[in-house]
């Protein structure tokens, strides 16, 4: 479980902190004020509490098991449902001030999974930790008995991070099968039992709190999303088939027709390995792009340090205006690495408890690590800026993930790196440009119609349009139908074949989050690269140093949620109409142009047939 309960513990605390400060008419008004000034009362001191436990662990594997130490989560439990209870007492319909009625809402969902009272710690707990630790467990034996494996070691694997280094470079495709049908046939009746209760328990739940399960779950409009998302699938989908066109060539010819159907999906453990290899020397675009072309990105900062790291990403947002970080943020909420458990699979993880926000970053430096503090510090800077509301707004509707989307994108882009002194003596030519382009896309474009999928397939079961005995061929008809991919094998009804990535903070709607994040970054990026007036292609702009830029990013963090989500976006989309793909497909023109005229050349088919492999 990583941090599961802490972020459940957060998110709920958020809603039930601070208090309107509007005045009031109406004396019933006036007693819901005195009720959300006594609930903001009883938690902010809780607040400061849990974030004062949950930092004090000295290592890495105490930050990793954070609340397992805490012994007042039953008790903060337990007053977030009272909380719940009471603000369910009260009349929405004759509160009259705007502010009150909203922090009332609020109040009346703080309670969330808690509800579910000692269910929710004997059993929901376990299941979300379960479902974590499929994908880190390492009980699948290795291919051949070892004999692939450095000096024949046939110790068991994990998934993450041992498997998927093998998919990341491997080309036996009998290999790559057997991983991929190993691990979903050990894992199928442990996922299906701790997956169902998590879906019963949010079911459960919201009848208990007397909400529909999707604004449980969603947290917001899911309707209007998911309307919004299906418009960005629609968007995407002539240049996500051109591209899948191409994958699906290339591995036909590698492969053989037996293995890829010219005409058909594209066999998920070959899909998989495609957005695997996208950056490594011998990916599917190698003949065309290679990869040797590019430069070596972690020579960017090989003499930096790890807090050097940080220190170059927080430059970022003091370049736009944003204000240097404390040095109590740096002293006290930024956990430095342990020196002596060095991790190569470290990956820097956030604990937002605005206005408190903590980091840990990691030993290793890298340029991967470099974007990735780039895209949480968009977090941090977004806590300063709401946190001077009434933290029942402190949501956000999580707009710091596109923010930190598009902040990678100008940071990782070419001239950034060349006006940063970074890529020194590197000279990135049409070619590269164009080779970097590619790899990009195929992670990120291939990648968009599994986030909607694992979205979609929540979605239906949350309401009852499938349950467990069918999920699993409604997931292959979905995935058929908007990602063009089909089973390496014919599978049972009665499997459940996500992958792992699907139950990662499945309880924090994670897909759903990298879906918008995606879409919606990029839409972010372009509008903040015409206010710093770009000229040229889209894919090497960068706005470092633009404080019109910072100025349109603070008026919306500081918005938080206090107004409609359209509205608050609309600070950095003036003319936002909602989530679009048009801003990815300016960013990856060069490739879709790339792709149409070769697809044209080798007549390949765009789009697919109905697969061959059964759901039996």
């Amino acid at each position: 479980m990583k941090h599961s309960l802490c972020q459940s513990l957060c998110w709920l605390l958020i809603a039930a902190l601070s208090c309107a400060s509007a005045a009031v008419s109406s004396s019933y008004d006036r007693q819901v004020k005195a009720f959300i000034d006594l609930s903001s009362e009883r938690y902010f001191k809780l607040y400061d509490q849990i974030a004062a436990e949950t930092y004090s662990a000295n290592d890495e594997e105490d930050f990793e098991a954070l609340f397992s130490k805490l012994t007042n989560v039953k008790r903060i439990a337990d007053e977030l449902v009272g909380i719940s209870r009471e603000a369910s007492g009260f009349n929405v319909s004759r509160v009259h001030n705007v502010e009150l009625k909203a922090a009332l809402q609020e109040l009346r969902t703080v309670g969330d999974l808690f509800v579910l009272g000692e269910e929710y710690f004997s059993s929901v707990q376990m299941n979300l930790a379960s479902l974590q630790k499929m994908s880190t467990d390492k009980d699948i034996d290795p291919y051949l008995g070892g004999a692939k494996m450095p000096n024949e070691d046939d110790s068991p694997l994990a998934y993450y991070p041992d498997i998927q280094k093998i998919v990341q470079r491997s080309n036996d495709v009998d290999e790559l099968k057997y991983y991929w049908e190993t691990w979903r046939d050990k894992n199928q009746i442990w996922a299906s039992v701790n997956f169902y209760t998590i879906v019963q328990s949010y079911q459960k739940a919201a009848q208990i709190l007397e909400i529909p399960v999707h604004q449980l779950w969603y947290r917001y409009d899911s309707q209007e999303m998911l309307q919004q998302m299906e418009q960005a699938m629609s968007e995407l989908k002539p240049a996500y088939q051109q591209l899948h066109a191409f994958v699906r060539d290339e591995l036909h010819k590698k492969y053989g027709g037996d293995v890829v159907n010219p005409n058909g999906p594209i066999p998920d453990h070959l899909f998989q390995q495609v957005m695997e290899q996208a950056w490594e020397e011998g990916s599917i675009i190698e003949s065309y792009f290679p990869r040797k072309d590019l430069p070596q990105y972690d020579d960017f900062v090989k003499h930096l340090s790890a807090k050097a790291l940080i220190n170059e990403s927080e430059s970022f947002y003091t370049s736009l205006g944003f204000d240097s970080l404390s040095a109590d943020f740096h002293k006290n909420q930024l956990k430095e690495p342990n020196e002596e458990r060095p991790d190569d699979d470290c990956r820097p993880a956030l604990f937002d408890l605005t206005p408190h926000v903590y980091m840990m970053y990691c030993e290793k430096v890298s340029f991967r690590k470099l974007m990735q503090y780039h895209a949480h510090m968009a977090r941090v800077y977004y806590a300063e800026q709401k946190k001077r509301l009434p933290s029942y707004y402190f949501k956000a509707y999580n707009l710091e993930y596109p923010v930190g989307e598009a902040v990678v994108l100008s940071a990782s882009s070419p001239t950034h790196l060349t006006n940063r002194g970074l890529a020194k003596g590197v000279q990135f030519t049409e070619n590269s440009l164009q080779n970097r382009l590619f790899r990009m896309g195929i992670h990120t474009v291939l990648n968009i119609p599994l986030y909607y999928v694992h979205t979609k397939v929540m979605h239906d079961l949350l309401n009852g349009t499938v349950d467990m005995d069918t999920v699993n061929k409604h997931y292959w008809k979905l995935l058929e139908q908007h990602a063009g991919i089909e089973p390496p094998t014919d599978r049972t009804e009665g499997a459940i074949d996500f992958p792992y990535k699907f139950y990662v903070n499945i309880e924090q709607n994670h897909q759903t989050k990298k879906f918008i994040s995606e879409i919606l970054g990029y839409q972010f990026y372009r509008s903040l690269c015409q206010k710093s007036n770009h000229r040229g292609q889209l894919h090497n702009c960068d706005f470092f140093g633009n404080f019109a830029v910072g100025n349109s990013l603070k008026a919306m963090m500081s918005l938080g949620s206090t107004k409609p989500w359209k509205q608050v976006v609309g600070k950095v989309l003036p003319k936002n109409t909602g989530l679009s793909s048009l801003a990815l497909l300016e960013y990856y023109q060069p490739i879709v142009d790339w792709l149409k005229t070769h697809n044209q050349q080798t007549k390949v088919k765009i789009g697919w047939n109905p697969t061959s492999k059964k759901i039996v």
